[in-house]
């Protein structure tokens, strides 16, 4: 009898440990990997902004190429920052609206600044997306705060030496548990670079 009562424990215990350590192992996994998949598009927009960014900077003017002082075409650099952008986080080219299969949740807001300062070729600067007129020469401070890019202010500050671009964006990045997307706000910049 003794033994049978050993053998109905041993075998509570045994039972009790195979529904306790997969639970176990279900928390430790999910405490580790929550964070990532709430932030799994994260890096997805920071990425998006830079390749944007450094593509905006590549739209360099013709004429000014032609006579070795390269600046930026500032509408033709929107125009390839808004179609990289929305090529990189599954958005329409046209609206920036969200397409399926898209992380973000809604449109995202961008302001876009192409700075080449004065010159005979292109316009100094625009800031976009409105597209207004810059002026000033290089070099030339701006400041990166939450949803602007800005010639004096607070913030980051980025010293174009160069023609460049700055951009920042503002995305609501949809949930992977529950209901309600985090916001997540990312910056980059580029310049040309004269070898």
């Amino acid at each position: 009898m003794r033994g049978l009562a050993r053998d109905e424990k041993g075998a509570a215990v045994t039972a009790l440990l195979l529904l306790l350590v997969p639970l176990l192992l279900a928390g430790i996994v999910l405490s580790v990997e929550t964070p990532r998949f709430l932030r799994a598009a994260d890096p997805d927009v920071g990425d998006a902004v830079v390749q944007a960014v450094r593509a905006a900077a590549m739209c360099v003017d013709g004429a000014s190429q032609a006579n070795g002082d390269p600046r930026i075409d500032p509408d033709r650099a929107h125009e390839v920052f808004r179609r990289i952008l929305a090529r990189n986080l599954c958005l329409s080219e046209a609206t920036l609206e969200p397409l399926s299969g898209s992380a973000l949740a809604s449109v995202p807001v961008y302001e876009l600044v192409v700075f080449n300062g004065e010159n005979p070729f292109v316009p100094a600067g625009r800031a976009y997306p409105g597209g207004e007129h810059l002026t000033g020469n290089l070099p030339l401070a701006f400041w990166v705060g939450d949803l602007y890019v800005t010639p004096g202010g607070v913030g980051t500050e980025i010293v174009l030496d160069a023609p460049g671009c700055v951009a920042v964006v503002k995305a609501t990045v949809l949930p992977v548990f529950g209901s309600r997307g985090s916001e997540v706000v990312r910056w980059a910049s580029a310049k040309v670079v004269r070898r």
